[in-house]
């Protein structure tokens, strides 16, 4: 008897952990109504959205940076500080990854004299509370950020590597959920990146990019074998962009940190990771063997 009650107390456990977990719709309510904190101006309220050791990280800005627990609270006041909000606009459709706790929103800032678009990427505990936060001002305050537009400015990546075996060139800069990443290749067809493999290309989740005449081509892959990729079953590409126009091809993209999907690689702030890097000379399709590869190590901040 002691037995079965223990294994039914298993089973209600087991039960309550997929109940408890938040559904889409729930998490994009939360999403919604931490974005209207943030249209309010209020740092107090927006900072009594997080966890204890929450965290935020703001782009674009003069507070640039991680700021961590009892900070939180401090960074918005500074945000707020220089930026007086009056309002706010949701653009486009709210994107949820329920797996990872994850919402990304893309909204308008009413501000003295006009507005500021900024994506906000979030990620909930599974009590509503966020855990980290990522915002993204793309231009207006001052301070580069990393924007997908095909173009790598300066300042706009903090790290960078060049692959000496293919003659890739990647730059990097992560924030607490998502990476921007971007590569510049020595042709004008297709290149891709690797990450995290186990096996040669095996387990890592590979991001494809190519610029036709019709404008970019970006997709999401997950290495099936030592020397095989397909296509990954749900894309996890925030946005990304590209151009050939004046130069050697240059796409970049961003992609969550923990998409939560099995078939992309977590990847964690202050981890190192090996990159594959790859391109081709001429070729747009992803079908067409590799002109030649290389691999590199990339840091993530902390």
């Amino acid at each position: 008897m002691r037995r079965m009650l223990i294994v039914a107390g298993l089973i209600w456990v087991g039960v309550w952990g997929v109940l408890a977990q938040p559904t889409e719709n729930e998490l994009a309510d939360w999403a919604v109504r931490h974005w209207g904190a943030v249209g309010g101006g209020a740092a107090a309220a927006v900072a009594g959205w997080f966890t204890p050791d929450g965290a935020v990280a703001f782009f674009g800005t003069p507070w640039d940076g991680f700021y961590y627990s009892g900070d939180v609270l401090s960074a918005w006041e500074s945000f707020f500080g220089g930026v007086v909000v009056g309002g706010h606009n949701l653009v486009g459709h709210v994107r949820v990854w329920p797996a990872g706790l994850l919402v990304h929103g893309r909204m308008e800032l009413m501000i003295r004299g006009g507005t500021l678009v900024v994506d906000s990427v979030l990620r909930f505990s599974a009590e509503g509370r966020v855990v980290a936060a990522d915002l993204i001002v793309a231009q207006g305050l001052g301070a580069p950020a990393p924007i997908a537009d095909g173009q790598i400015t300066s300042g706009e990546y903090p790290r960078s590597v060049r692959d000496e075996a293919s003659g890739v060139e990647l730059s990097w800069r992560n924030g607490l959920t998502v990476l921007f990443a971007a590569l510049r290749s020595p042709g004008t067809g297709w290149i891709s990146a690797g990450f995290d493999p186990v096996n040669r290309m095996q387990g890592a989740n590979y991001i494809l990019g190519a610029v036709l005449e019709g404008g970019l081509v970006v997709e999401d892959h997950f290495g099936t074998g030592p020397v095989s990729h397909r296509r990954d079953s749900r894309d996890d590409i925030l946005w990304a962009g590209g151009n050939d126009a004046c130069c050697p091809a240059i796409i970049e993209f961003v992609i969550p940190l923990d998409s939560g999907d099995p078939e992309d690689k977590p990847l964690v702030p202050g981890q190192t990771y090996a990159v594959l890097l790859a391109y081709h000379r001429s070729a747009k399709g992803f079908t067409v063997t590799h002109t030649a590869r290389g691999s590199v190590q990339m840091t993530l901040e902390k």
